[in-house]
């Protein structure tokens, strides 16, 4: 009896945590996707304040440059 008892207990734990971490990823999902929007619209409204052509070339050409940046060079 003690074994089929552990064995219940092992599978409450297993699906316990699988609940849990799924709940937490999906409140993850939420928050970077909210966080995303937020960004998004924050982007949107510097870029339209940015008048000239050359200003909003010479960011695109700092974030390019930050962006070739990260990606690794194979040796």
């Amino acid at each position: 009896m003690p074994a089929v008892l552990l064995f219940v207990r092992s599978l409450l734990i297993r699906l316990l945590s699988s609940k849990l971490a799924s709940s937490a990823a999906q409140l993850i999902r939420r928050i970077l996707a909210a966080a995303a929007a937020h960004l998004g619209s924050l982007l949107r409204r510097i870029w339209d304040r940015i008048r000239s052509q050359e200003s909003r070339e010479a960011i695109l050409s700092c974030v390019l440059c930050i962006l070739s940046m990260n990606k690794k060079v194979d040796n």
